[in-house]
C-alpha cells in the first residue's frame, strides 16, 4: 500500500508528514484496531526535535502482520535503517525504531505493537500522559490510573535495595579516580563509568522515589519536571566533574543528597507531584 505524505519526492519530511502518513497507512487495515501517539505528544512536551512514538493495538495473532506493515510504511517514506529490539525486550513489549532517508536523524519513528488481549501500562496517565489518538475503531483507548497499592509494594522493596547498592558500590569511582596503574594518575575512564552508573543513577532513582514516586523508574527522563529545582541543579553540577580528580569529592556530595532522600523516605515524607493524587 502506498499513501501520500503530502510532499513531493525528495522534499524533506516534517514531523506532521510522518504522522499523517502513518495514520493513513494503518487505519484502513481491519486487523489494526487503534493507533495513538505516546511519548512527548502524550506528555505535552513535543517540539520540532521530538521523535514519533507510535503505539498500535492489533487483533490477537496480528502482531507480525502489523510489524511488516510498519516496515512497508517506513519504506514508502524512505527507510534508511531499522532496528527491532531482540525478543524478549527488557519491558516485555515488541518495539522497533526507524530512521528515514528523507528526514533528519532526530525524526525517528519508535513503535510499540500490542495485541488486543495483552495487558499493558501505556494508558496510565500519571506516568505516560494522555494518548494523542490517531484512530480507535473499537473504543480501546481508555485512560487508566496507576494501581497505588502495587506501586507502594514496589517502592517498599526498591528503596532499601537502592540504599544497599549505593552504600556497597559508591567507593568504586572514588577508588578508581586515585588508583595508579601503568603510569597513569588514576583511571579516569573506569572512574567516570562507575561514577555515573553506581552513584549518579542510584541517587536519581532514590530522589525519584521521594519526589516523583509515580515515575520512580523513568531514570534520567523528565527530571526537569519531577524534581525540585534546587535538586535538579545540584544533579546537573554533579553529573559533570571537571576531571576524574574531582570524583571523590563529588561522591561525598552525592552521598549527602542520598542520605537526605533516604531519611525522608524513612520518615514517610515521600510526596506526589501536584495533580497526581
Amino acid at each position: 500500500m502506498h499513501t501520500s505524505t503530502g510532499t513531493e519526492p525528495g522534499e524533506p519530511l516534517t514531523r506532521s508528514d510522518v504522522i499523517a502518513h502513518l495514520a493513513a497507512h494503518f487505519e484502513p487495515d481491519p486487523r489494526i484496531l487503534a493507533a495513538w501517539l505516546g511519548g512527548s505528544d502524550a506528555t505535552g512536551r513535543a517540539d520540532e526535535l521530538s521523535d514519533v512514538d507510535v503505539c498500535l493495538v492489533v487483533e490477537d495473532g496480528a502482531l507480525e502482520h502489523a510489524a511488516a506493515s510498519f516496515d512497508r510504511a517506513a519504506e514508502n517514506l524512505g527507510l534508511r535503517v531499522r532496528f527491532r529490539m531482540p525478543w524478549p525486550t527488557w519491558h516485555g513489549f515488541h518495539q522497533a525504531f526507524y530512521q528515514l532517508s528523507r528526514a533528519p536523524e532526530h525524526l525517528m519513528i519508535d513503535w510499540v505493537i500490542l495485541e488486543r488481549s495483552q495487558p499493558h501500562p501505556w494508558f496510565e496517565i500519571e506516568r505516560h500522559g494522555t494518548p494523542r489518538v490517531l484512530f480507535d475503531k473499537a473504543g480501546l483507548i481508555r485512560p487508566a490510573r496507576v494501581d497505588r497499592e502495587a506501586l507502594a509494594r514496589t517502592l517498599a522493596a526498591k528503596a532499601p535495595d537502592l540504599r544497599r547498592r549505593f552504600l556497597i558500590f559508591r567507593h568504586l569511582p572514588a577508588k578508581l579516580a586515585v588508583r595508579h596503574k601503568r603510569g597513569l594518575s588514576g583511571l579516569p575512564l573506569d572512574a567516570v563509568h562507575f561514577y555515573h552508573s553506581m552513584v549518579i543513577r542510584l541517587l536519581v532513582d532514590m530522589l525519584r522515589i521521594v519526589h516523583a514516586p509515580l515515575r520512580h523508574d523513568f531514570g534520567m527522563r523528565y527530571l526537569d519536571e519531577d524534581l525540585p529545582r534546587d535538586l535538579y541543579d545540584a544533579l546537573v553540577e554533579l553529573s559533570y566533574p571537571a576531571s576524574h580528580a574531582q570524583i571523590p569529592e563529588f561522591v561525598q556530595r552525592a552521598s549527602a543528597l542520598f542520605d537526605e532522600a533516604w531519611a525522608r523516605w524513612e520518615s514517610g515524607a515521600a510526596v506526589l507531584r501536584p495533580g497526581e493524587d
